[in-house]
């Protein structure tokens, strides 16, 4: 368990300063979207009423006052959730690839550590989800500040008055990053970690036969694909009304345990006995 932890702790150490940099920019981009997004109805609402000559309630009434929901569907805001989940898609191969194609072929000392195999794929594996869970509580951290500061700098009469909660609620997309339910939490992220294990399997049968492994690991994702989508095609599809849509959700949850249970025992199998130095 010791050695264990210290992989995990090494392979983040190996992506901080990466990480760090897309927390400071993630920051940096909201705060200014939330300025960004309350100067710009300012603006437009001193030019309509000087226009107009309309007085602020008569304003509010006629065009509508601002909420903090506003600030969510920028570039600046939704910009820094997307580069982070590209930069963690992208780690999710080089985490791997790194070790083989380094300066000094790295996955040679790896392999050789007197230390369980096994361990490496799994420690991988956990340091790529301790940082995406890292990524969900900086934002968790940020929106009650973020709404603070919005609130600070709007006045009253032109602010829709709603709680954090209500407008994460409200945007779709937050729905997915925030899942309100245990069992959306589950099938959310438990998804999620899935395909990370489907990918690594993948890249672990391409390293062990590689040409034919890159057809294989292909095979295998399209085969996980199709497992985990079986609940929804057979009683959504072919025998509707059959299951009620929670139970339906509950068998995805138990096939994506399925499908991260034998990914995990084919990737530690392959690592063990199949990759070599």
């Amino acid at each position: 368990m010791k050695s264990f932890v210290k992989l995990v702790n090494f392979e983040i150490n190996r992506f901080a300063k990466i990480y760090w940099s897309l927390v400071a920019i993630t920051i940096l981009s909201q705060f200014t979207s939330v300025f960004l997004t309350v100067h710009r109805y300012i603006t437009q609402t001193n030019e309509t009423m000087y226009h107009q000559s309309l007085p602020k309630l008569a304003y509010v009434k006629h065009y509508g006052s601002i909420s903090f929901i506003d600030c969510f569907g920028t570039v600046w805001f939704m910009g820094p959730i997307a580069l982070c989940a590209a930069a963690m898609m992208f780690y999710i191969f080089l985490i791997w690839y790194r070790d083989w194609y380094g300066k000094h072929t790295f996955i040679y000392r790896l392999l050789m550590l007197p230390v369980e195999r096994w361990n490496l794929y799994l420690a991988k594996a956990a340091s790529i989800l301790l940082l995406v869970f890292g990524f969900v509580a900086v934002q968790i951290v940020l929106l009650p500040v973020e709404h603070f500061f919005f609130n600070a700098i709007t006045p009253g009469i032109y602010r829709m008055d709603m709680t954090v909660i209500d407008a994460v609620l409200s945007f779709p997309l937050f729905n997915l990053l925030l899942p309100s339910t245990v069992i959306d939490f589950l099938l959310h992220y438990g998804l999620g970690f899935t395909v990370v294990l489907v990918i690594f399997t993948a890249i672990l049968l391409e390293r062990s036969f590689r040409m034919k492994g890159v057809l294989l690991g292909l095979l295998f994702g399209f085969l996980s694909f199709v497992l985990f989508w079986t609940p929804e095609l057979l009683f959504d599809i072919l025998l509707p009304g059959v299951l009620y849509e929670t139970e339906v959700l509950w068998m995805e949850v138990a096939m994506t345990a399925i499908i991260a249970g034998y990914s995990i025992l084919l990737g530690g199998y392959l690592i063990k006995y199949k990759v070599t130095v």
